[in-house]
């Protein structure tokens, strides 16, 4: 065996036949040799049949074929820790977060760890308003629930809740592996935000992380136009990394028309009722990459 280049097929009507290296993550690095790709990949598309394009999605890997395009529209964050939590604290932005998170004490808001059903049903619920006012199909609860019921077992899912007066305000979905926390999903109430609810999460994950030895956290994916997300996350200390997706064969590039038209499916959605667009994730998300 020279190395490894996991792949999922996915087939759908709009958008024909691709190979996602892997869908639905971040970032899964190919475990093969750059000058190796090129062989790993020419007898894959002699076996997988007809396909649009290969992606693949890594942090630092380079494929070394011409024909591959680069995107780098995707960056993701990363919190080295350090050995207290005080010192991990002091390197915060003092305004924007250590302030922030001394007054979420003063709130009289609650923390706790629910890795049961109930804490996912409740993360669930909060994820979905928040898909809902961003306009974007709601994914159905059967894939976070299949994610929890293979990791769980393993201690690898973590589902931090915050709460004021007895009301869920604020939710995450965090995976566990090797020495990393992944933040992969958060929401929080829309009503209750300057209470600080999203520091108050953050803030309790990271402290969960340093005590259970972890290194680094990651605060998870964005896309380079969300100005605003990236400033929160980077205030956080965390380090920018750029993500790279190559994409190799005949629809490499993305249309400008369907970029535009995702941009008139959002604020169409945004004024939809959440059951329209809890039927378009039921519908279209199992086709996702």
């Amino acid at each position: 065996m020279t190395g490894i280049l996991p792949l999922a097929q996915v087939k759908n009507f709009f958008s024909g036949s691709k190979l996602i290296s892997f869908p639905l993550t971040t970032h899964c690095e190919p475990l093969v040799e750059e000058k190796q790709f090129k062989k790993i990949y020419d007898k894959l598309i002699s076996e997988s049949g007809e396909n649009d394009f290969v992606e693949i999605r890594s942090l630092d890997y380079s494929c070394n074929m011409e024909e591959a395009s680069l995107n780098e529209n995707f960056v993701t964050h990363v919190l080295e820790l350090e050995e207290t939590e005080e010192k991990t604290f002091q390197n915060f932005h003092r305004t924007s977060v250590q302030a922030l998170i001394k007054k979420t004490e003063k709130n009289n808001l609650k923390f706790e760890i629910d890795n049961s059903t109930v804490g996912l049903k409740a993360f669930y619920s909060l994820f979905s308003d928040l898909r809902k006012r961003l306009g974007l199909p709601i994914p159905p609860y059967k894939f976070f629930h299949n994610i929890y019921t293979n990791l769980i077992k393993d201690d690898r899912v973590l589902i931090p809740i915050v709460k004021h007066e007895d009301l869920v305000i604020a939710a995450g979905f965090v995976l566990k592996f090797n020495d990393t926390f992944y933040i992969e999903y958060t929401a929080s109430d829309s009503s209750s935000l300057s209470l600080y609810p999203n520091q108050k999460l953050y803030w309790e994950i990271i402290k969960i992380a340093i005590r259970g030895g972890a290194r680094f956290v990651d605060f998870g994916r964005s896309e380079l136009t969300h100005k605003s997300l990236i400033t929160f996350k980077e205030r956080w200390n965390t380090k920018r990394k750029r993500l790279k997706y190559w994409r190799i064969g005949s629809q490499a590039e993305e249309p400008s028309s369907t970029r535009k038209g995702k941009a008139t499916f959002v604020k169409i959605n945004k004024h939809l009722p959440k059951s329209v667009l809890q039927l378009q994730g039921k519908i279209f998300y199992k086709y996702k990459g």
